[in-house]
């Protein structure tokens, strides 16, 4: 009965001088070829928390979602307004502007993606600013967005 006791001492302290002979040079190889700080069960930091990029930003989208509604209502049944047009405009492609990047946010994550999503993102910003310039030249240059809907109904009832 001593000796497998004797035997199971011997052969842990045989595996531990081993393994401590065998770890400054895995320790050395690893430092190396790269520099990791702290271990793989280290949590994962995370920014400090900021109302304008959580509550804020989201109820900012809400509220431009809701107020589409009126918008475009208001744009069918008035008159023809620059001025109201502008702002249905504007309020479209920012609505737009918000989902794309919302989705370049999701699924090409900088983490992730550090040079593809940098790259999306600002290609959306470079054509959001397009379309924005562009719409400003259709409503001052042209008949603008609400008469421009306004002809294509009508073309499409009377082509009935």
């Amino acid at each position: 009965m001593v000796m497998p006791a004797l035997r199971t001492s011997a052969v842990r302290q045989l595996a531990t001088r081993s393994f401590h002979s065998a770890r400054p040079l895995a320790a050395a190889q690893s430092a190396a070829a790269k520099h990791v700080e702290g271990t793989v069960n280290d949590p994962t930091p995370f920014p400090a928390p900021n109302k304008a990029h959580g509550q804020y930003h989201w109820t900012f989208e809400r509220l431009l979602s809701v107020s589409l509604v009126p918008l475009i209502g208001a744009t069918a049944v008035s008159s023809v307004n620059p001025v109201l047009d502008g702002v249905l405009c504007t309020a479209l492609v920012a609505h737009s502007h918000m989902g794309f990047d919302n989705i370049l946010t999701d699924y090409l994550h900088p983490r992730k993606f550090p040079i593809l999503g940098t790259i999306a993102t600002w290609l959306l910003r470079t054509a959001t600013v397009g379309v924005l310039v562009g719409i400003y030249q259709f409503e001052t240059n042209d008949i603008g967005l609400t008469e421009l809907i306004k002809k294509a109904w009508r073309t499409e009832k009377k082509a009935e």
